[in-house]
């Protein structure tokens, strides 16, 4: 029988996978302190209008420019985090539902306890997040499992 170093990198890759997936807990109490632990409450049950921070970016306000990239950027990690945690998260589509449900949860969250305001826009670039970082995450995770269940079927 020839050597076969598929198990090697097999090894590799479920070392790789554990530890993408311990990266899950500190990204999940960062997202959880930016958004609720470290806000102060304001006492005030705000919802802003879909688009405003589009509309204000076109009338000038490019300090806005921040928010918008970094509500994108903050569920961008969930995308590719998603689909190695979750076999059945394997499609963008899906990621950008789980996105959608974690964004909407988070804003709720910040309503209730005026820890921040209700935004649509927030939910909208998060999910756009969710939805990028997917097209990193599900390549990566059915390259992951799907080589994996290959050698269980040997």
């Amino acid at each position: 029988m020839p050597f076969n170093n598929s198990g090697g990198i097999n090894i590799i890759k479920k070392i790789l996978l554990i530890l993408l997936r311990l990266l899950t807990i500190p990204y999940s109490y960062a997202v959880l302190a930016i958004t609720l632990l470290y806000r102060k409450p304001t006492n005030t049950h705000r919802i802003k209008p879909p688009f405003w921070e589009i509309t204000e970016l076109i009338k000038g306000n490019e300090s806005l420019l921040f928010d918008i990239i970094a509500n994108t950027i903050m569920l961008f990690p969930l995308g590719i985090f998603a689909p190695l945690c979750f076999r059945k998260a394997d499609k963008p589509k899906k990621i950008a539902l789980i996105g959608l449900i974690v964004s909407v949860s988070i804003e709720i969250a910040q309503l209730v306890t005026t820890r921040g305001l209700f935004e649509i826009d927030d939910i909208f670039h998060n999910t756009l997040g969710a939805f990028l970082g997917a097209y990193i995450g599900c390549p990566l995770a059915k390259r992951i499992f799907t080589e994996d269940s290959s050698q269980r079927k040997k």
